[in-house]
């Protein structure tokens, strides 16, 4: 008792210093908060999350309008207040967001850099202050002198850059991340079509739509906007995905922008095909994997002659699983793989700690305890009319139900009682900590598919040896001496 009483003593003066230390620390990065004068923002909040978004919009309309304003002047035309205002909105997105990367914080020996100066010095430093100083470029005021010239605004283009920065935090953040790489790659197809498509026009009207190569003379039905993008975008698609069935260039500009066509249709499009099957391909990963363990199972079933009843229980048993994630590691916390045991432990806290607070004997338990425990648990599934145990096997474990209903059955097969999700039996297992073997007290039957949370006795023992601190152990002799389990 003297020796208990010196460890927890020792413990609570250690948890004192560690509280004071982390006060300490939030005091200093407060600190450091109040000394600038505009706050710093977190490189992976939310703020600088929806600003990237609203900067992403600005290159992207920087990517698609200005070639083919360029090249369909009539869209210029058409409504140059308009283009006139929405440049000068992107121009000043352009400028914030100088200023957004000023005030961006960075990681520093795992800190994030809060003081103004080493925020500005560390920008400023980088290769993305050249290239937003570049983009920022006012080479489009040359339209004063040289009107009807969009394309003037190709520095614009060089803050590209931000867009991968919101592509990797979308891809971070989704649900959907394959999904989403496929909605990138095709865009990236869809602004080659469209360049190109602005490019062989020009060239036709630079060769005055004289060869039969080059866009029909713009007369009649072929004088519209739309039809003049329509027929340019099916040159350019049919070239970058090297389909060809096109019109033999005739003059020196056509061959050139052909073959250059052609070339660069084979790298991007083999690429993007190449990076969609990669999707696909780990998409359909965990199913492969789950129909290689499946095939395994029937080939062995079949090896054995195992009856036909049996191998439809199996299958159903696959099935159900693969429907309940568990084969492909929807229900495994070791399938997070690289991630730190601390981490792993606070994502097992948040999925299994409030099941296991259920289970009487561990309600006094100290919090250290109780994660130990946690990453100890495991998952099983049962199918309808398995028996997870029997009257008089030697109890090793005890089951907390996940989901599902069971059932008590006698000697005689009379239904004793029923449980559902949240409840648990069969903490006899584990209440001898002395070596002693309790056996099972009745039989506990699945009526559907149900899965159920394993905690074997050798599981807490090993957590005790850990923690021989826990508060534990008079709880398991009382439960032992006072309870009851079925």
């Amino acid at each position: 008792e003297r020796k208990k009483r010196v460890k927890k003593s020792r413990k609570k003066e250690r948890e004192r210093e560690k509280e004071k230390e982390g006060k300490k620390i939030e005091k200093n990065l407060i600190k450091k908060k109040d000394e600038t004068s505009f706050p710093v923002i977190q490189p992976d909040g939310c703020f600088l999350f929806y600003w990237l978004g609203l900067v992403t919009v600005a290159v992207l309309y920087n990517l698609w309008t200005p070639i083919a304003r360029e090249a369909f002047p009539e869209l210029n035309d058409a409504c140059p207040i308009f283009w006139l205002v929405t440049d000068v909105i992107c121009d000043l997105v352009y400028l914030c967001d100088v200023i957004v990367q000023f005030r961006t914080g960075y990681l520093e020996k795992g800190l994030i850099v809060y003081d103004g100066k080493k925020l500005a010095k560390n920008y400023t430093r980088s290769r993305n202050f050249l290239l937003d100083v570049s983009s920022l470029t006012p080479l489009d005021l040359l339209q004063i002198h040289f009107p009807s010239h969009p394309i003037l605004r190709f520095m614009r283009f060089l803050k590209a850059y931000r867009i991968y920065r919101f592509v990797y935090m979308v891809e971070t953040r989704t649900a959907y991340p394959n999904l989403w790489r496929v909605v990138n790659l095709s865009h990236v197809l869809f602004l080659g079509c469209h360049w190109f498509a602005a490019f062989y026009y020009l060239i036709s009207k630079a060769e005055n739509f004289e060869t039969s190569w080059s866009y029909p003379r713009p007369i009649g039905n072929h004088s519209s906007v739309a039809q003049k993008y329509l027929r340019s975008l099916y040159w350019s698609t049919l070239t970058l995905t090297t389909i060809g069935d096109l019109t033999p260039p005739e003059t020196n500009w056509e061959h050139v922008f052909t073959i250059v066509s052609y070339l660069i249709g084979v790298f991007v499009f083999a690429t993007i095909v190449g990076q969609v099957g990669n999707v696909i391909t780990n998409r359909n990963a965990s199913r492969q994997e789950f129909e290689r363990l499946l095939d395994g199972a029937k080939s062995y079933m079949r090896h054995h002659s195992v009856p036909d009843e049996m191998q439809r229980h199996v299958q159903r048993w696959y099935d159900y699983a693969w429907s309940r994630g568990c084969m492909n590691g929807g229900g495994d916390i070791n399938a997070l793989g690289i991630l730190p045991d601390k981490l792993k432990t606070e994502l097992a806290l948040h999925v299994n700690l409030e099941t296991l607070r259920k289970v009487t004997i561990f309600h006094e338990c100290e919090p250290e305890f109780l994660h130990d425990l946690v990453l100890k648990m495991r998952t099983y599934i049962f199918t309808p009319g398995d028996l997870i145990c029997r009257k008089g096997e030697v109890a090793r474990e005890m089951f907390i139900i996940a989901d599902g209903l069971l059932e008590v059955i006698s000697e005689n097969g009379e239904i004793l009682s029923k449980m559902s999700a949240g409840d648990f039996f069969g903490e006899i297992g584990i209440l001898n900590m002395d070596g002693g073997v309790n056996k099972r007290t009745a039989d506990v039957r699945s009526v559907g598919y149900s899965e159920l949370i394993v905690l074997s006795r050798d599981d807490v023992l090993s957590a005790l040896r850990d923690h021989p601190e826990a508060e534990v152990g008079d709880v398991i002799m009382m439960m032992t001496t006072t309870t009851n389990v079925n």
